[in-house]
């Protein structure tokens, strides 16, 4: 029997999953507002053929590597701000001296600080100063996901959400309105939470608030590890984690095989337990 796929094939349940993924992907990105996303998400789960899911996706960016900067410490209000215009400025310098030196990419060398870059006659020690760095936020690192709970209590005084994304150098989380639950306020988390741009959008039904303290950051990080590996991807790259409940309090671990296989994810209870593979 042919194997050869069509637009007409049918789309088995992992394409589906992999559709979403890339539309929480854009979502997060920016190029897909809060009803567009929604919109979206119900027709991929919803798709009969290949076609039907390629043509969500069609008009989509891929996501790109970001470029790593370690910050100057991040404050609240006004300093805060001007402390990520700072990094996104070294930034701009660093791909600048990357791009001059015929390097291949930003993690070939290591890109002076900020201030070295920008003048050719570094400071003296008379004009030097201490800067604290904040440390880098690693959400799927060891550790990771407890200080993103322990900053969105510090933040909100509870630790109540709609859910939680992890990504590997920032996190994302949706709170609901007090004065009105069923509409859900994005927030984006890099090393502070603040509030995006994105229009709060309508609670999904059947989609409840979980208190993100019930997950055992422990497992998590565990399976994390491991989900590579009980995927059969060894050499596999965990590309985000979506912890929600839609009725099954659960967390999503999303894999990119790194191979022509594609991708799949886990499904886990908040204890760590698998609860369903998709290959």
């Amino acid at each position: 029997m042919s194997t050869r796929q069509t637009p007409q094939t049918r789309a088995r349940d992992i394409d589906r999953v992999n559709t979403c993924a890339r539309l929480d992907q854009a979502y997060a990105d920016g190029q897909l507002d809060a009803s567009e996303h929604r919109e979206f998400v119900a027709r991929a789960q919803s798709a009969k053929t290949l076609r039907e899911l390629a043509d969500l996706v069609r008009d989509l960016q891929p996501p790109v590597e970001s470029v790593e900067v370690t910050p100057p410490a991040a404050r609240s209000g006004r300093g805060r701000k001007s402390a990520w215009v700072v990094a996104a400025a070294a930034v701009a310098v660093t791909v600048a001296v990357v791009v001059s030196n015929g390097s291949d990419s930003p993690e070939s060398g290591s890109p002076a600080p900020a201030g070295e870059a920008a003048s050719a006659d570094p400071p003296g020690p008379a004009e030097s100063s201490t800067v604290a760095a904040v440390e880098p936020v690693r959400p799927l690192r060891p550790g990771g996901f407890q200080r993103v709970v322990d900053s969105y209590r510090a933040e909100f005084g509870d630790t109540i959400a709609y859910e939680v994304i992890l990504y590997p150098e920032r996190a994302a989380a949706g709170r609901a309105l007090p004065e009105a639950p069923d509409r859900i306020v994005p927030y984006t988390f890099k090393g502070g939470w603040e509030r995006t741009n994105v229009p709060a959008s309508s609670r999904f039904p059947g989609f409840r608030d979980f208190d993100a303290a019930l997950v055992d950051a422990a497992a998590l990080d565990d399976l994390i590890a491991r989900a590579p590996g009980l995927l059969g991807a060894p050499e596999g790259v965990v590309t985000h984690v979506i912890i929600r409940d839609d009725g099954t309090p659960t967390t999503n671990i999303y894999v990119d095989y790194r191979n022509d296989l594609g991708n799949g994810y886990l499904k886990a209870g908040f204890d760590g337990s698998v609860l369903r593979e998709y290959r």
